[in-house]
C-alpha cells in the first residue's frame, strides 16, 4: 500500500500519477515458487561477597525460562507453508542451486573437526541432504526435522543410503518435536527472500534455545542483509512503455494498471552490478548465535547513499550473505561470553564491504549480491511506479522498516521512507 503523509511526502509516484488512487500489498513475483519450510517461534560476576550473578549466568536463566514456555500452535498459514514443502519440484530447485549446495557441503566439511563424533540437528531437513552430508562428515548422530510432508521422503532417501543408524527423521515442528540429548551443531537451510521472508531463522533461534550445548557450532553463523539502488530501464520499459503503441494503437492510458500490476509488489528477480547506482549498505547484521525471536520482529535501518552516475532512479535492490564460522560462544574467564561487532549502516565499499565480518579470511562465504555467480534467491527488487532523476554524487538518503505482517508473520512488511533532490516519498508494501 502507498500512504500519503504530511510534509511533501508522495505515494511513491514521482510526478501528479498519484491521483490515479493506485494502492495495494505487494505479492511477491515468484517465476519459480519458493516459499520456504518449517518452524517459528520457537549484571556483572559477583564480586565482594555479593550476591549477583553474571550477566551470562542471568541470560541462561532468560534462556531456560523461555524454554519452558509452552510451543506457538500450529495455525492455517503454518500448515500452508508446510504443505507447500511437500512438492518436489521447490527441493529441486534448491538442490539444483550449486552455489547454494555446494556452499553447504564445502562448510559442513571445513568444520568437520566439529561434526565428526558429534550430535546434529538438521532445521527444516527438506530431503535430506544436509544431513547426509554431516553423516559423511562423520556425525554420530543426525536428527533431520521437518514439519513438512517431504520428510516421508527424507526417511527413504536415509534408508536408501544405508544411514538409518545415524540419521533419525523427525516428522515435526521444531517447536513440538523432542529430542533427549543437548546438541553439538545445528545446520540449517532457513533464508527467504530477502533474506528474512517466511521467517525461518525463528525455527533456527527454538532449537538453538532448546538443545544447543555451550560453544556449539551453527551453520551457518552469521548473516547480512544489504541494499543498494538500482536503476532499471528496461525492467520498465518493458512493463510500462510498451503500452504507449501497440500495433500502432495507443494503448497508454492502461499504464497506471500496468505500473500497478507490474510495480506493486516485490520483484525476485536477476539484475547486474549496471543496475546498481551506489555502493551498498547493511540493512541488518544477525549473528546466529544470540539473535532473538524478537530482535526480528520489526528492524529499522537508516540509509544515505552518493548516486555515482546520472541516471533514472528506479528502486531499491536487496540481497543476502551468509557466512559459516566457527562456535561464538566461548565462555570467558569472567563468565561472560565474547561480544561480536554488528556492522554499521555507514556507506560501505568495495574493499571494506566484507571485511566488516568476522574472521574474513577464515569464513566461507554464500553471496547473492549482483556480482557474485547467480542462486535461485536471485535479488529483491521494489520498484516505484515512476523513476526519479538523479545526478551524479546526488544524496539519496532515508529509512527502511522491515517488519513480520500482523496477517502472518511469515509475511514481510516494507516501509520505505526516501528523499532526494529536495523530494521526499514514502512507499509500502507486503511480501507474501
Amino acid at each position: 500500500m502507498f500512504q500519503p503523509t504530511d510534509g511533501g511526502y508522495t505515494n511513491g509516484y514521482h510526478h501528479d500519477a498519484a491521483a490515479a488512487g493506485i494502492s495495494g500489498g505487494h505479492r511477491v513475483r515468484r517465476g519459480r515458487s519458493r516459499v520456504r519450510r518449517c518452524g517459528g517461534v520457537g549484571s556483572g560476576s559477583n564480586s565482594d561477597g555479593g550476591a549477583r550473578v553474571s550477566q551470562w549466568q542471568q541470560q541462561q536463566h532468560e534462556d531456560e525460562e523461555e524454554r519452558e514456555k509452552p510451543a506457538p500452535p500450529c495455525t492455517d498459514f503454518d500448515t500452508a507453508y508446510f504443505n507447500s514443502y511437500a512438492h518436489v519440484g521447490i527441493h529441486e530447485e534448491m538442490i539444483k542451486d550449486r552455489v547454494r549446495t555446494d556452499s553447504y557441503r564445502n562448510a559442513i566439511f571445513q568444520h568437520q573437526n566439529f561434526i565428526a563424533g558429534k550430535v546434529v540437528v538438521d532445521v527444516g531437513c527438506g530431503t535430506g541432504i544436509l544431513s547426509i552430508f554431516c553423516a559423511q562428515a562423520g556425525a554420530r548422530r543426525v536428527y533431520a526435522v521437518d514439519a513438512s510432508d517431504i520428510a516421508v521422503q527424507a526417511n527413504e532417501i536415509v534408508k536408501a543410503n544405508n544411514l538409518s543408524d545415524k540419521v533419525i527423521v523427525l516428522h515435526g515442528r521444531v517447536e513440538d518435536v523432542e529430542i533427549d540429548e543437548e546438541v553439538d551443531v545445528i545446520v540449517s537451510e532457513w533464508m527467504g527472500y530477502m533474506l528474512l521472508y517466511e521467517s525461518m531463522l525463528g525455527s533456527v533461534i527454538t532449537a538453538r534455545d532448546r538443545w544447543l550445548k555451550p560453544g556449539g557450532l551453527i551453520l551457518p553463523s552469521h548473516a547480512t542483509l544489504y541494499m543498494a539502488p538500482v536503476t532499471h530501464p528496461d525492467r520498465y520499459s518493458e512493463s510500462v512503455d510498451f503500452w504507449r503503441n501497440v500495433y500502432g494503437i495507443d494503448m497508454s492510458a492502461i499504464m497506471p494498471l500496468a505500473k500497478q500490476c507490474a510495480f506493486e509488489e516485490p520483484s525476485v528477480e536477476t539484475i547486474t552490478v549496471e543496475n546498481v547506482l551506489t555502493w551498498p549498505q547493511v540493512v541488518k547484521h544477525v549473528d546466529c548465535y544470540t539473535v532473538t525471536i524478537q530482535e526480528l520482529e520489526s528492524i529499522t535501518a537508516r540509509f544515505k547513499f552518493e548516486s555515482m552516475m546520472r541516471s533514472p532512479f528506479h528502486g531499491f535492490a536487496f540481497w543476502f550473505d551468509v557466512e559459516f564460522t566457527g562456535p561464538a560462544v566461548f565462555l570467558l574467564n569472567n563468565g561472560m561470553p565474547p561480544s561480536f561487532v554488528e556492522p554499521s549502516n555507514s556507506n560501505m565499499t568495495e574493499g571494506n564491504q566484507r571485511k566488516k565480518r568476522p574472521n574474513p579470511n577464515e569464513a566461507l562465504v554464500l553471496s547473492t549480491a549482483p556480482e557474485d555467480p547467480p542462486t535461485h534467491w536471485q535479488q529483491t527488487l521494489v520498484y516505484f511506479y515512476d523513476p526519479l532523476d538523479v545526478e551524479q554524487d546526488q544524496v539519496i538518503e532515508g529509512s527502511l522498516t522491515l517488519s513480520q505482517s500482523k496477517e502472518n508473520a511469515r509475511f514481510m512488511n516494507i516501509h520505505l521512507e526516501y528523499s532526494s533532490g529536495g523530494r521526499s516519498f514514502v512507499k509500502e508494501s507486503v511480501m507474501r
